[in-house]
């Protein structure tokens, strides 16, 4: 069975989570939610765990030579606009000690934090190669956010006297050692294809694309991994048991399914054997136990921005001087981005739809037109929708006759 890094240590995937059951009757708390996902319309690709387990299993950085994780996936609505990606983590650090009690048990104060720049790319998908059945095609979107990551709560050898080193969650009275949390990433309308690759990206003492150099809590910061439900609950994965991961060398490259015969340090797909490259050869790598699913796959949620009404956003007046060329923008919000139309302008001037959501009116009013002020009709079409937004734009002519 693959074995998964997780703080500063190798241990089975059985034991990822560290669980031992308190008895009841000494329940304490002092549980720290997760943050709270928001709630967005539409999902279009779903593989986070809900309701808040306490922590789950994970993938480290640091301990598995990690520059770069991810997935190739499907969105199964035609609604893809993209306006922010959640994804899960698993924290194991400490504000002083170790998550194993050696040299020190875990100390936090209640609500302490640490910050992490975290990293979220969108690439298209690129052809096939000798690397596998698709290549990471161009970058089409990224966002980085400073993130307040919250630590593990400190060790709690009162209620978890079997595992005197982990935490107590008392709303589930349970004894974990990492700390399952959320992070939300935002992005500003992407239209994004039906087929993406994503990647998550942190540095840490000796991992991600620029190593820190130094110890620090990211060493201890895991993205976490889902296998509930057994697939994507919206959406679907391109290729049902890999992944996507840059993987550095200095042996870790022993932590690709093929053991990094399809390259180093190369963001790329992480095949099991018997895929279509015949690269892989651990049969079951991200298997939970075997082969077969379930399969661990990053916890992500990728919501869309519902069709939201045309607004036009620019001003209602304007100034024209006869026989000076003029120019003046209209813009818009509303998504997909709105069909504008432009009637009864001064004579001399025009209007041209720049297809995205503005237009411009431009040209040179001419001196025999009567100064006073035109009503110009500005309309705004969401096609989609079937809704439209109205302006009465006050042009008002001076310079004439």
């Amino acid at each position: 069975m693959r074995k998964i890094l997780i703080g500063v240590s190798a241990i089975s995937l059985l034991a990822l989570l560290g669980v031992a059951t308190a008895p009841a009757a000494i329940a304490k708390t002092h549980r720290v939610k997760a943050a709270k996902i928001a709630v967005h319309d539409p999902v279009i690709y779903d593989s986070i765990i809900d309701p808040n387990p306490g922590n789950v299993p994970s993938m480290s950085y640091e301990g598995d030579g990690v520059q770069e994780l991810g997935n190739q996936i499907n969105f199964d609505t035609t609604s893809r606009v993209l306006s922010s990606v959640v994804v899960q983590m698993s924290s194991w650090a400490c504000q002083s000690g170790s998550w194993t009690g050696s040299p020190s048990p875990c100390v936090t104060a209640p609500g302490a934090t640490f910050s992490v720049p975290i990293t979220f790319n969108i690439f298209g998908v690129g052809p096939a190669s000798a690397n596998g059945p698709s290549t990471t095609g161009a970058l089409l979107a990224t966002d980085t956010q400073t993130f307040a990551i919250p630590y593990r709560p400190s060790a709690d050898p009162t209620d978890c006297p079997s595992t005197p080193t982990t935490w107590y969650d008392a709303g589930l009275a349970k004894c974990f050692n990492g700390y399952f949390t959320d992070i939300e990433f935002t992005f500003g309308h992407v239209t994004l294809p039906s087929n993406v690759i994503y990647g998550i990206t942190f540095n840490t003492n000796t991992s991600g694309f620029s190593p820190l150099g130094h110890t620090g809590p990211t060493d201890s910061l895991n993205v976490a991994l889902s296998n509930e439900p057994k697939s994507p609950s919206v959406g679907s994965d391109s290729y049902p048991g890999t992944l996507y991961m840059a993987v550095h060398g200095g042996g870790y490259q022993s932590n690709y399914c093929d053991g990094g015969a399809a390259g180093i340090g190369v963001f790329r797909i992480d095949e099991p054997a018997g895929y279509p490259t015949n690269n892989g050869t651990n049969s079951g790598c991200w298997g939970s136990g075997t082969a077969a699913s379930p399969w661990y796959i990053p916890a992500v949620q990728f919501n869309a921005v519902n069709n939201s009404a045309p607004s036009i956003t620019s001003l209602a007046t304007g100034a024209v001087v006869a026989g000076t060329p003029f120019s003046f923008a209209i813009t818009t919000t509303g998504v997909p981005a709105p069909t504008i139309t432009v009637t009864r302008l001064p004579k001399g001037l025009n209007v041209v739809k720049n297809g995205n959501g503005t237009a411009t009116i431009f040209g040179t009013a001419l001196r025999t037109d009567k100064n006073k002020t035109y009503v110009v009709l500005v309309r705004a079409k969401n096609f989609r929708r079937n809704s439209v937004a109205k302006q009465r734009l006050l042009l008002t002519l001076t310079g004439g006759r």
